[in-house]
């Protein structure tokens, strides 16, 4: 063996070199076979997924129906195809109301009375215009209260054939006794209405029935009829004796302007 001493200088370098490089290869291999153990031992470490979004939907699900489902809607939309679509309406026409008709305005039905002709017409008020002091009656015709006077004028046949007589006023009748039962139809017209009656005591008259009116179908007779509880009429004279319990015939005259004649 030759000693490293008798060795020149590049003999020396190159083998040291060898020797070195040996060493440096091995080395080299160790650490690659240890870094492929480690790496064998390392688990695997993936990187976690993304959660992906749920899209939730609806299905129709038209493949998994029955037969007979299926054949149901068809028959509906066949139907429903075969149904004319509504055509549609014309506007109605607007319907304009008339224009209101103005009305005359009527006489009202009743009269305001004033305190003035509540007094007039109370007959309770009412004095006697004959010359005796007390009412007059039948005893008082029978003492000959009316000697000396003409007998009452005849006016014909009542509505059952008795004697009429042409009725004398003992107090006339005033426009407020009378005007509240003339007629609608009757007001502003000028006519009569016409009355047989009985005579009693007190120169009452009842009994009362119509006989007649003018103009005809005025009512002015019923007018008159419903006003003669209020009426003081002398019984009929005959021979200078008052008949009373004798019929008379009454008739009131209405003007214009509704007053009483």
């Amino acid at each position: 063996m030759q000693s490293t001493t008798s060795l020149s200088l590049p003999d020396r370098f190159r083998s040291t070199f060898r020797r070195r490089g040996a060493a440096f290869v091995l080395a080299l291999i160790v650490e690659l076979l240890i870094a492929l153990l480690l790496l064998g031992l390392i688990p695997t470490i993936s990187p976690k997924e993304k959660s992906k979004p749920v899209v939730f939907g609806i299905s129709t699900n038209e493949g998994n129906e029955p037969a007979a489902k299926q054949q149901a809607k068809a028959k509906a939309k066949a139907a429903k195809a075969d149904k004319p679509e509504p055509q549609p309406q014309p506007p109605k026409p607007e319907i304009v109301p008339p224009p209101p008709v103005p009305q005359a305005k009527q006489p009202p039905s009743f009269l305001v009375l004033t305190r003035e002709d509540y007094a007039t017409g109370d007959i309770a008020k009412v004095r006697s215009s004959a010359p005796s002091t007390a009412t007059a009656d039948a005893g008082d015709a029978a003492a000959g209260g009316s000697e000396g006077l003409g007998d009452s004028e005849k006016a014909g046949k009542g509505p059952h054939g008795e004697q009429l007589y042409a009725a004398e006023w003992y107090r006339r009748p005033t426009d407020a006794e009378i005007s509240p039962y003339i007629s609608e139809r009757a007001r502003g017209v000028e006519g009569w209405g016409e009355i047989a009656c009985r005579t009693v005591a007190r120169y009452r008259v009842e009994d009362c029935q119509e006989l007649g009116d003018y103009p005809r179908g005025s009512g002015y007779a019923g007018s008159v009829r419903q006003a003669a509880f209020q009426f003081l009429v002398k019984p009929p004279r005959v021979n200078g004796k008052l008949l009373v319990g004798t019929w008379v015939r009454i008739r009131i005259t209405y003007t214009e302007r509704g007053r009483v004649e």
